[in-house]
């Protein structure tokens, strides 16, 4: 007999439950986040949602005389499908007389990887694509200089952004680690900023007031209150903002102005998001279902934390066919060459074993750990091997929690 714990996988391609088995003789509790099952909105509450703005006019009324409009979306290695909040833009655009000659759509990649037609396709809709010019931001070039912030941080994006008279953000709300949440602030620094400005950003690193920035903590942040001046100065008109499900289906929208959207979606995500775990564990197993992409940059730090302080072993999943997203500012390019922000992390002293589980494996997984600390990692592509592994560290008693999408999980308590 095994306890089976049934985790989603392999994110935009084909999304499903997969059956992980553990031994029968383990304390195995999932943790879920709280809002992970919400009710999913439909069509015609998304439309609601956005034609009743906060802090706003209707969309429509702003379209209204406007000659060029801009829809700036977040990237693939955000979770939330976005087709349903396109669909109620569009909508409202075409009621404020725009035409879809009109409108544009610009992914903002910040210091990421370009995205493809088939990748638009299932963030977007499918018919979005052959419908509207649906363009990559480019760091390298066509930027243009707006200034400073009050907090000195420079602030050069993406020119033709500039040249749209009307700018919608539509983005995924989850939680970030330096600005508490993703939203306008992640859309414009890094999203459609220049690279010289992003690393500059990173090379200044969290505005030194004594603050110390954490995932779901955006009261208070000055990083967050230095990214709504961004977005002021680069005259961001209108947002949508989706909190969502395990699945990246939207529960709630927060459309509006840009700062009242985003605190309402703030005030929502600390209970949405909340995960209750005690931090005495011999194992934890860390999904990464939301954000596979990222699971070895940044996700393995927050199930650490829930591991006793004697020791124990992690386990990440991260299963994505097409890999770790490519990061022009802190990705490896070479075994030894990488971006400006390359760093290799440290494995915390209590963690006596780290296993990156992935059915589609990738020689190049270690390259942001730390060299001194490759011994205590494997990397396996058999769950079995993985299971096999933990019994010969643990033996026949474990304590183990399971994480069931560590990217959408905090512990709002710590904030």
């Amino acid at each position: 007999m095994s306890k089976i714990v049934r985790l989603a996988q392999y994110k935009w391609t084909d999304e499903r439950e997969v059956e992980y088995h553990f031994p029968d003789s383990w304390d195995v509790t999932p943790h879920d986040f709280a809002g992970a099952n919400r009710p999913v909105m439909n069509g015609a509450q998304v439309k609601a949602a956005v034609t009743s703005p906060i802090g706003s006019p209707r969309l429509k009324e702003l379209a209204r005389g406007k000659k060029k409009v801009v829809i700036l979306f977040e990237t693939m290695i955000q979770p939330a499908k976005l087709s349903k909040a396109v669909s109620a833009i569009l909508e409202e655009l075409k009621d404020g007389g725009i035409n879809d000659d009109q409108i544009e759509f610009i992914c903002a990649t910040g210091g990421e990887q370009i995205w493809t037609r088939e990748d638009f396709e299932k963030k977007l809709g499918e018919d979005i694509p052959s419908r509207f010019p649906v363009f990559n931001h480019c760091p390298f070039m066509n930027c243009s200089p707006l200034g400073k912030t009050s907090y000195g941080k420079l602030i050069e994006v993406n020119t033709e952004v500039i040249s749209c008279d009307l700018k919608i953000t539509l983005v995924g709300n989850l939680p970030h680690g330096r600005f508490g949440y993703t939203g306008v602030c992640s859309i414009v620094m890094p999203g459609i900023s220049s690279y010289k400005a992003l690393t500059q950003y990173d090379k200044l690193g969290i505005i030194q007031t004594g603050f110390t920035s954490k995932r779901g903590l955006a009261e208070g942040n000055p990083n967050t209150l230095d990214a709504m001046e961004m977005a002021k100065m680069v005259s961001i008109d209108f947002t949508v903002n989706i909190l969502q499900n395990n699945r990246g289906e939207p529960i709630a929208i927060y459309a509006g102005a840009p700062e009242p959207a985003y605190w309402a979606v703030v005030k929502d995500g600390n209970s949405h998001f909340h995960v209750d775990c005690p931090r005495d564990n011999d194992i934890v197993i860390a999904n990464t279902f939301a954000q596979p992409h990222l699971a070895v940059f940044h996700r393995g730090d927050d199930a650490m934390r829930y591991i006793k302080p004697a020791g124990g072993s992690v386990v990440i999943i991260t299963n994505v066919v097409a890999g770790k997203v490519i990061l022009f500012n802190a990705g490896a390019f070479g075994k030894t060459l990488g971006g400006i922000q390359f760093t290799q992390h440290a494995i915390p002293a209590n963690i006596n074993h780290l296993i990156i589980h992935s059915e589609f494996p990738e020689a190049r997984t270690p390259d942001n750990l730390a060299e001194k600390d490759r011994s205590r990692l494997s990397c396996l592509s058999n769950w079995t091997n993985v299971v096999l592994s933990l019994q010969n560290w643990h033996g026949a008693k474990a304590k183990v929690a399971v994480f069931t999408d560590v990217p959408l999980s905090i512990d709002s308590r710590s904030l």
